[in-house]
């Protein structure tokens, strides 16, 4: 983290979180919610690809 933080904004940095243990994994999906969170980050939510995006004017 400590690389990529030069470039980038104090507050983009305080918005990064690095989850490294099972407890802290557990923690931020409790944060965020598991609704939101994609399943390959341990949530429900179905990621769909941008090219997939149907936008209706």
């Amino acid at each position: 983290m400590a690389i990529c933080c030069r470039f980038l904004d104090k507050a983009t940095q305080q918005k990064m979180r690095i989850v490294m243990s099972e407890e802290q994994k557990e923690e931020f999906i409790r944060e965020v919610g598991e609704d939101v969170l994609p399943e390959e980050y341990g949530g429900r939510a179905k990621l769909v690809l941008l090219q997939d995006v149907v936008v209706n004017f």
